[in-house]
């Protein structure tokens, strides 16, 4: 049997064991539960996942905090082959190789499921499609509960060129930067912010291993800091703490095309941990207009941190915006009623950025992006989303993965798989929408929320806070089918 695959199973095991309690509390109350939702319209199928993909996803689970990466291979006829599935927690299970089968379905909205095999328990991640290279992700087991991302894998080679990354150590710190890979060689800048500390800029050194068969390779820092990277495409790669100490620290990077960005309307989500224990944090939403140079001339941003609900904030006028040749910047949102959002960012093209805030209270990061399509009217096409956060009440975590439909300039159908670190929930319900010009909407959700804030950066995909449980998340236009 392959080490690391017992390994791994126990370290599962440790979290079913450790999450029986709040099980059967949430079973009595009757959340346990997994009805038969009908189906959104779609023209998804088990051949729309075909190929090799890799998913990234943090979550938690009856030993704490986790951070995942796999690479897996669907047969587009529903079989999995899973050839990497490295994970960290506080007591590290991984990372490793694994020679592991599974199983799949997709349905015709593009909702599905991914079963990983291990023995004697398995995994199992509720998905929902965004077209057949992207897709949503959330761990929907009794001892675990998760949010991610996976992407199709069109190459394995080496990354080379300047990549701009952004990446979160649950818990811990935020961090963004600028590397350049050149052979084995490493070198950069990032800019660092600690829980309770001010944000820190330093150099990056370091070396590199080749990628192997499954596009994963490592980093080695000259901090001590070592890193497995699992190449997506010759623009985008993941990267994972692989530290014996139990790092969670997981991230994205994605090649530099510009280190400018265009004047206009840039909306932006984040997400972060603060100071203050589970189930509080942090989640951002919002947009704010640039001349892309020197200032910024307006906006709107809903936040919540920790129990405080900042909601409609406007930016004042003038607020602060720098930009310098390499790409780094900062914004200071001066906002009426509520704290100032300040970001230090760096940018990856002209239109995007990822960036961390300036907030000594939280470790929190996200992205913003170019908005287009304003001024806004109406939601017009099915998106699929995916939603993370600190609701308030016992066991303190949840996700909700899973689609919307919009039938009218004001109504939608929504349907979602949600798991409170061991209630694991469908729901199909409807709702209600108030949509702003500047891509502000106020959203209902019957049964769920009447609290949840879109902001759109094109009609169908943008970023959302829900204020009443501290939750956020992303949504994207689905692919016609």
């Amino acid at each position: 049997m392959n080490p690391h695959v017992s390994t791994k199973c126990a370290g599962r095991l440790l979290m079913a064991l450790a999450a029986t309690t709040s099980i059967l509390l949430m079973a009595a109350c009757g959340s346990g539960g997994n009805p038969v939702v009908p189906p959104l319209p779609g023209g998804f199928s088990d051949a729309s996942l075909s190929g090799t993909y890799v998913m990234r996803q943090t979550g938690f689970g009856g030993t704490g905090a986790f951070s995942e990466t796999s690479v897996f291979t669907a047969d587009g006829k529903g079989k999995l082959t899973i050839t990497v599935d490295d994970i960290q927690n506080p007591t590290p299970v991984g990372p490793g190789e694994e020679t592991l089968t599974g199983t799949y379905n997709i349905n015709s909205d593009g909702t599905g499921l991914l079963t990983f095999d291990y023995t004697p328990t398995s995994s199992n991640y509720q998905i929902t499609m965004i077209d057949d290279n992207h897709f949503y992700a959330m761990e929907g087991d009794t001892y675990a509960t998760s949010s991610g991302y996976g992407v199709l894998q069109t190459s394995i080679a080496a990354p080379s060129g300047t990549f701009v990354f952004k990446a979160h150590n649950t818990g811990f710190s935020s961090r963004v930067g600028a590397v350049t890979l050149a052979g084995a060689n490493i070198t950069g800048n990032e800019d660092l912010i600690v829980l309770e500390s001010a944000p820190t800029s330093s150099v990056i050194n370091g070396g590199s291993s080749a990628p192997d068969s499954n596009g994963r390779g490592t980093f080695t820092l000259t901090d001590g800091s070592s890193f497995n990277y699992y190449v997506v495409s010759p623009s985008e790669f993941y990267f994972m703490s692989n530290s014996s100490a139990g790092s969670l620290e997981i991230g994205q990077a994605n090649v530099q095309t510009a280190t400018t960005l265009a004047a206009g309307s840039y909306v932006f989500g984040s997400r972060g941990d603060t100071v203050l224990t589970n189930p509080l944090g942090i989640h951002s939403a919002g947009v704010f207009t640039t001349d892309g140079v020197s200032t910024i001339s307006g906006g709107t941003v809903d936040y919540v941190q920790d129990t405080n609900v900042y909601a409609g904030a406007t930016v004042s006028d003038p607020s602060g915006f720098t930009l310098a040749a390499s790409g780094r910047g900062t914004t200071n949102l001066l906002l009426s009623g509520a704290p100032a959002v300040s970001q230090i960012f760096w940018v990856v093209n002209g239109t995007s950025a990822y960036y961390i805030t300036d907030n000594t209270a939280a470790a929190e990061d996200g992205s913003f992006s170019l908005q287009s399509g304003a001024p806004f009217s109406a939601l017009t096409s099915q998106a699929a989303f995916v939603i993370d956060g600190f609701p308030s009440v016992p066991p303190g975590q949840a996700d909700q993965v899973g689609a919307f439909e919009p039938t009218s300039s004001t109504a939608f159908n929504w349907k979602e798989q949600a798991n409170q670190a061991g209630g694991l929930t469908a729901i199909g319900t409807n709702g209600t929408y108030t949509v702003s010009a500047n891509g502000r909407v106020a959203v209902t959700v019957n049964g769920i929320t009447p609290s949840l804030i879109f902001y759109l950066s094109s009609a169908n995909t943008g970023f959302m806070v829900e204020e009443d449980w501290n939750d956020g998340g992303v949504f994207a236009l689905q692919a016609s089918q």
